[in-house]
């Protein structure tokens, strides 16, 4: 019976991962126009809750899943006034001047998360947190957003 005991607490000692957890609020607007400079700017609300309060100092790394090389990462600013306490709250994250690409091959990222193969006139974008000793969460993807041309 000590060695199922044991077990247990080998099992909950490893599940206690700082890493951030991102949640998508909400992306805006549902339709974006590449070769339109006034709208193809993308607004995405990202929920996010760390355990140990050290997310800000890290980074939002977003993902346009219509290619790998496509990753924009947006520094996060200070958030908690200490680290070590849990917090939760809200990013607003932009990502400006989307444009017109062909897509590719899922991006690693992507394809974890779930997002299937996008059609031409379609983007996702999946956001990973990381916090600023460098834990990675394990992030969130927005629903398909359409691709409008002028």
């Amino acid at each position: 019976m000590k060695p199922a005991i044991l077990l247990v607490l080998v099992i909950a000692a490893c599940s206690d991962d700082p890493a951030p957890a991102a949640t998508i609020k909400s992306a805006a607007p549902n339709q974006l126009v590449p070769s339109d400079d006034a709208r193809n700017d993308l607004t995405i609300s990202v929920g996010y809750d760390d355990g140990d309060g050290d997310l800000g100092g890290g980074i939002a790394a977003v993902h346009d899943c219509r290619t790998a090389e496509l990753v924009t990462e947006l520094v996060i600013p200070e958030i908690a006034a200490e680290t070590g306490q849990h917090i939760t709250g809200t990013l607003e994250l932009h990502v400006n001047d989307i444009g017109a690409i062909t897509a590719g091959a899922l991006p690693e990222a992507c394809d974890e998360l779930g997002v299937a193969k996008l059609a031409d006139d379609t983007a996702v974008f999946c956001v990973v947190l990381e916090d600023a000793a460098g834990h990675r969460g394990g992030g969130d993807c927005t629903q398909p957003i359409q691709l409008a041309s002028p």
